[in-house]
């Protein structure tokens, strides 16, 4: 319902445009993007999450109307790299699965994920321009076109309810090292990839599992995928030119929609003890951006 919303709204406003008088134009720039999202925490209530800024990019075309010297509605066209760096340092637990069965771990898990999003954003914003100053303001619709992430997990834990160290079995380190690269488009549950293998011992019993984990790894009958295609919010900046033509800019990108699935959020510190049942989260992840531009309109 949302996306039929946003798809009506940005086609009647192109509908509109040609049969007015347009502005053309290019931009290209930086993005300084993170999630802004609840942290899980442990039984202290200690924050277990953290996610820092990453740096992507912008490119396209605008297209503005007049409708005096000084103000005027512009809409952008703009592939857009955004995301998070992610990492979670806590108290976890892993499940280990095995042909006829599966064991349950607790312990500590050490998490790094570089989330890389990209995004299709068709900004629609109002403009007021005093001499060599631009103000902006108005909404965004964004179109996830790609999603990925790479990074490393590191975990360390007893099984439950026997209390066994899990060691890699060919090493005897109580620390299991696996890599981590997600393709949260296409992934499939249950997946991982090679080279290589970690092999782990969990009560007296050797279970092997990829060197690389995939997105869904960890659940093993999802059909869904963690982040949502649509993304919107509200686009509010400042831009200078430097002549009629050449501008630069800034602005901030703030998100209102939750770009991530509750069915394919997993927690990382919960799990029904009793039967290994996965439990995910019902929270609201959004996305957060400074953009830095420079552009040209003609």
């Amino acid at each position: 319902m949302k996306l039929r919303y946003a798809l009506t709204f940005l086609l009647a406003f192109f509908v509109f445009s040609l049969n007015a008088q347009i502005r053309y134009g290019f931009k290209t720039g930086l993005n300084f993007a993170k999630f802004n999202s609840p942290s899980e925490t442990d039984n202290a209530g200690n924050s277990l999450e953290n996610w820092d800024n990453v740096t992507g990019f912008h490119v396209g075309a605008t297209f503005g109307y007049n409708f005096t010297d000084n103000y005027s509605v512009r809409a952008e066209f703009l592939f857009s790299k955004r995301g998070a760096k992610y990492t979670f340092d806590g108290e976890s637990y892993r499940v280990f699965r095995f042909p006829n069965g599966q064991t349950l771990t607790t312990g500590n898990s050490r998490y790094l994920i570089n989330v890389n999003n990209s995004y299709i954003d068709i900004p629609v914003v109002f403009v007021a321009r005093w001499g060599s100053f631009e103000l902006s303001g108005g909404g965004y619709a964004g179109f996830l076109v790609g999603s990925t992430g790479d990074g490393s997990l590191r975990y360390s834990g007893k099984t439950v309810p026997l209390g066994n160290t899990v060691v890699n079995a060919e090493t005897g380190v109580t620390e299991l090292v696996w890599n981590l690269s997600h393709n949260y488009r296409k992934d499939k549950a249950g997946a991982g990839e090679g080279p290589g293998i970690v092999i782990a011992r969990v009560d007296a019993r050797n279970i092997e599992t990829p060197a690389t984990l995939g997105a869904y790894y960890d659940i093993p009958d999802t059909r869904k995928v963690l982040y949502n295609t649509l993304d919107y919010g509200l686009v509010g900046g400042l831009s200078y030119y430097l002549s009629n033509s050449l501008y630069i800019g800034a602005r901030i990108q703030y998100g209102l929609a939750d770009i991530t699935n509750n069915a394919a959020d997993l927690s990382k510190t919960q799990i029904n003890v009793s039967d290994g049942t996965l439990i995910f989260r019902d929270d609201k992840d959004k996305n957060f951006m400074i953009q830095a531009s420079v552009g040209f309109s003609f």
